[in-house]
């Protein structure tokens, strides 16, 4: 919300029509937020914004990132940015700039902070590509890196000597040293420990006597072959859609509370009324953007759920039921919902 302190509200009741709309940009994955996640980013996210208007920068940057990565949000994503940069940290400011034209990079308002940090970081820092293989979390110095584990991220240091880290599951670390310069860039490839081996099985037939003139032979029993067709009906079980299902609804139920709380708290006349003549620094103004940001950071990750549902439910999921009945179950992605249908 970037318009006059006069008409701040733009969130009506069409809150299903935005969730069908939203979904089309959103990215399916394996496993979305949960709705405690959900409920976690927004508490983080209130948390950054009521810091940032105390211009407590570094903690404002820290809720904010732990609103990411909760619920991933442009939104909350370009205000940690903001809040590093004002911190005066602009090293982690610009890796999160990366970090955001990489991951949104169709949204115009964090592309546009994104590229004003990277243009002065690129003349004051050094910057260095750190390469995975696999994907890794990386760690500077004593800093965590903000992201999920990748094959590749671009981070800037000040310069001076700095020690990267790449980690990997079961505790694997690999360790490089870095010489920054100013204005400088490097690049270090890293690539896991061969992961330890799993004990191997004890065989079907270990300690049993041979046969010999002192011993009777001892039959043992072969091992049991699966059954091919015992393995026809793959797929995940419908539960697992169902699932989804329901975090959508919930996700959705949120959402649309948060919606109705945008529009009636405190409610375009008392805005105007409060705000005339003081521009968008009203408090009352500020409250409300405050709450519409949260509602837009809902609205991302409920059409996500949805959409993550719906491929699940038609790709991956075995609708095939028990044999012995005839039963066809398909299922369907409406508008703010999902859910299946069937004939028995």
């Amino acid at each position: 919300m970037r318009g006059s302190p006069t008409s701040p509200y733009r969130f009506g009741a069409g809150v299903a029509v935005a969730l069908w709309l939203a979904s089309g940009s959103v990215v399916a994955e394996p496993a979305g937020p949960s709705a405690e996640d959900i409920k976690a980013a927004g508490a983080e996210f209130d948390l950054g914004k009521q810091a940032f208007k105390k211009r407590a920068w570094v903690e404002a940057s820290e809720h904010f990132e732990a609103a990411d990565a909760r619920a991933p949000s442009a939104v909350a994503l370009e205000l940690a940015i903001r809040s590093r940069d004002k911190a005066g940290q602009l090293d982690r400011a610009a890796t999160l700039a990366e970090l955001g034209l990489k991951r949104h990079a169709a949204e115009a308002a964090i592309t546009k902070t994104a590229e004003a940090v990277l243009k002065r970081a690129r003349a004051e820092l050094h910057t260095l590509t750190v390469k995975c293989t696999p994907a890794c979390e990386l760690v500077l110095g004593t800093k965590l890196v903000h992201g999920l584990a990748a094959t590749e991220r671009t981070v800037f240091l000040a310069p001076g000597g700095a020690q990267v880290n790449a980690s990997w599951s079961r505790g694997r670390t690999r360790t490089a040293p870095v010489q920054a310069i100013k204005g400088g860039s490097s690049e270090v490839a890293f690539e896991a420990p061969p992961d330890e081996k799993p004990p191997e099985s004890t065989p079907a037939n270990a300690g049993v006597p041979r046969s010999g003139p002192d011993r009777p032979a001892v039959q043992v029993a072969p091992t049991p072959t699966k059954d091919r067709g015992a393995e026809a009906g793959g797929g995940l079980p419908p539960l697992v859609f169902f699932v989804g299902a329901g975090l959508t609804a919930v996700a959705g139920g949120i959402t649309i509370w948060s919606g109705i709380d945008t529009q009636n708290n405190p409610g375009p006349d008392k805005v105007r009324e409060a705000c005339a003549g003081q521009g968008t620094s009203c408090p009352e103004y500020q409250d409300g953007l405050d709450r519409q940001n949260r509602t837009n950071i809902l609205l991302g990750v409920t059409a996500g759920l949805a959409v993550t549902s719906g491929v699940i439910g038609a790709l991956f999921t075995d609708w095939s039921g028990k044999p012995e009945k005839s039963a066809r179950v398909t299922p369907w992605v409406g508008v703010g919902s999902v859910g299946a249908r069937g004939s028995f």
